[in-house]
């Protein structure tokens, strides 16, 4: 995700970046940048719609609210809801907006959730009208394919008709000795040409848990199942590639020799030639316990259809699993837990069960039950690791050590560790999320709580020392993205305990974080291409507009404002594809059903 421009965008001015463009002067000044402790975020919305709706609609039977930004007063006190799809009998209701005070100033929201007729409608708050959508039953489910057909947009080494011509063949050189090895295959990363296990996995992850949750009814055209598990196979021939003698994956390829962009290209597809890419052959210990999981996940997917494939990737699961230690962190647990459960799955062996339940009892350790931080408002979140008592947060994985909790005890329900995962992942929801999500009329979560302020930039006080962000930290590294993914993590979380906890306060809450995504938001901007309107053009450098790709989405700035460039900025932290965005987005799409 890191990009030779960093230092240029970074060093822009409001008026410089709202523009598009740079001076002679400003440029010279950008390339040269500025002094880190003068590197200022100062990205601000500009001109946007009062009105915040979903742009694809509601599910009939879910809850139905509309947000609006009171600009000036005085507020607007109602809304006017319509069919605007030519009824054979004229449908217009008036409904009261109430007005709040909430995190990103004063807002007036209006609730429709007892409309549960099946039409598309329009809203009508004051002049300003909301872009149209639909009340029906498929609204989420029917943008699957489009979500799908993004990943196979991204299949690096052959053509992709309309997208690219046969591309990579000549992929890769190891960094270390410069020996070619044959990793051609799998997925593009992002808006660029790269090859990041980390991310491009849970691509094959999301595949499959549609495969797992929907089956051959995922696609109401009739694709079938056999079009997910063909797109798996396609990645996962990169994956198995990446697998050393020893068992251990190796990180990436192409992400640069000294995490720089130089791999970034399009090469001749010759061996040997001095446009070939890199191998980084570093072994990241949570990519280790991801390849774990995903080739036994896989392993059952293929069973009935590919017994010796079926076979192939167990071993190669297992092979990974022995080759590894378990870390002590929270993700790195969650992650060998979660292995450990698929392998328990595709195996049926008590060995897998052990390890998983042990694992999951050293997670459990790492949730913070107590108020701690001298409040009395949240608890139920998780510690970074055992001798860190920041609370944890990820960019990617926010959900995941609640999640990998529920996998475990949906997997083992009957064992008596069930209960109290059960347990930990309600505490959390109940205790952590919802009122985090409260504190905004958007209801979404915040990105973090934080001990103090860890670095020179706004932080919204809490309680006692603790305070939170709804955004990531600008200042903290050289890199910051949109929350997309962080919250499409979290509808997948909160789908999923939907369900097994039978509280449809959580998939309210699940729908929440995904309106944000797809529109409900201060820009009134869906950042899924190819659905609603005002999409920002993405950050995709080498093949432009790739329908069903999710952007980085709205990020923060050193006031923790919302900012996202809407001017044609080509501003990669928050208008990129990124492959962990259609991942969470699929899986939680999915687990609503």
């Amino acid at each position: 995700m890191k990009y030779d421009h960093i230092s240029l965008m970074d060093s822009l001015s409001r008026r410089v970046f709202l523009a598009g463009s740079l001076s002679p002067l400003a440029l010279a000044t950008a390339q040269q940048g500025p002094p880190r402790e003068e590197r200022v975020e100062n990205l601000t919305p500009g001109e946007t719609p009062t009105i915040a709706l979903n742009h694809l609609g509601f599910v009939p039977d879910a809850r139905k609210l509309l947000v609006v930004r009171i600009v000036k007063e005085p507020a607007p006190t109602e809304f006017t809801l319509r069919d605007i799809g030519s009824p054979p009998e004229p449908f217009r209701i008036v409904k009261p907006l109430k007005k709040v005070e909430s995190d990103f100033g004063p807002c007036a929201v209006g609730d429709f959730s007892d409309v549960t007729r099946e039409a598309m409608y329009q809203i009508t708050v004051g002049q300003e009208r909301s872009v149209p959508f639909f009340i029906q039953g498929d609204v989420w489910r029917r943008t699957l394919p489009k979500a799908v057909g993004y990943i196979r947009a991204q299949r690096c080494g052959c053509e992709v008709p309309n997208v690219h011509p046969v591309c990579h063949l000549d992929d890769a050189r190891r960094r270390d000795t410069g020996e070619h090895v044959d990793v051609t295959g799998g997925w593009h990363d992002a808006g660029d040409l790269r090859k990041w296990m980390s991310a491009t996995m849970l691509s094959g992850f999301a595949l499959l848990t549609l495969a797992r949750n929907l089956g051959e009814s995922w696609d109401r055209a009739g694709s079938g199942l056999a079009l997910l598990l063909d797109e798996f196979r396609w990645g996962n021939r990169y994956f198995l590639k990446m697998q050393d003698r020893d068992g251990r994956v190796w990180a990436d390829t192409a992400g640069g020799v000294n995490g720089d962009n130089s791999d970034n290209h399009w090469t001749d597809n010759k061996i040997g030639t001095a446009d070939d890419r890199y191998i980084n052959t570093a072994k990241n210990p949570t990519i280790q316990a991801m390849f774990t999981g995903m080739q036994a996940m896989a392993a059952q997917a293929f069973r009935s259809t590919d017994a010796e494939y079926a076979a192939q990737l167990l071993a190669a699961s297992q092979r990974c699993w022995e080759a590894n230690k378990r870390g002590s962190r929270s993700a790195e647990l969650a992650w060998w837990a979660r292995a450990a459960a698929e392998l328990y799955r595709a195996t049926g062996n008590d060995r897998w069960q052990t390890e998983a339940v042990a694992l999951g009892r050293r997670l459990l350790e790492l949730q913070e039950t107590r108020f701690v931080g001298g409040q009395k408002l949240v608890r139920g979140f998780w510690r970074t690791g055992p001798n860190q008592s920041e609370p944890y947060t990820d960019a990617v994985h926010a959900s995941l050590p609640p999640l990998v909790l529920l996998e475990l005890a949906e997997t083992f329900d009957e064992h008596p560790d069930a209960k109290r995962w059960l347990d930990a992942v309600r505490l959390h929801l109940s205790e952590y999320v919802a009122p985090m999500c409260a504190r905004s009329a958007y209801g979404i979560l915040p990105f973090g709580i934080f001990i103090g302020s860890p670095t020179p930039e706004s932080y919204r006080p809490l309680a006692g020392e603790l305070t939170y962000r709804y955004f990531m930290p600008v200042r903290k590294q050289y890199w910051w993205v949109g929350t997309t993914s962080h919250l499409l993590s979290y509808a997948y979380l909160l789908a999923r305990a939907a369900r097994v906890l039978k509280d449809n306060a959580w998939r309210d809450l699940a729908y929440r974080q995904m309106e944000w995504v797809m529109g409900a938001n201060p820009f009134g901007a869906c950042l899924m291409t190819g659905e609603g309107i005002r999409n920002p053009y993405p950050h995709s450098r080498f093949v432009g507009l790739i329908i069903g790709g999710i952007m980085n989405g709205i990020g923060g700035n050193v006031r923790d404002e919302p900012v996202l460039d809407t001017e044609n900025g080509y501003d990669w932290r928050t208008t990129e594809y990124w492959s962990p965005h259609n991942a969470y987005y699929i899986s939680a799409v999915s687990a609503l059903g």
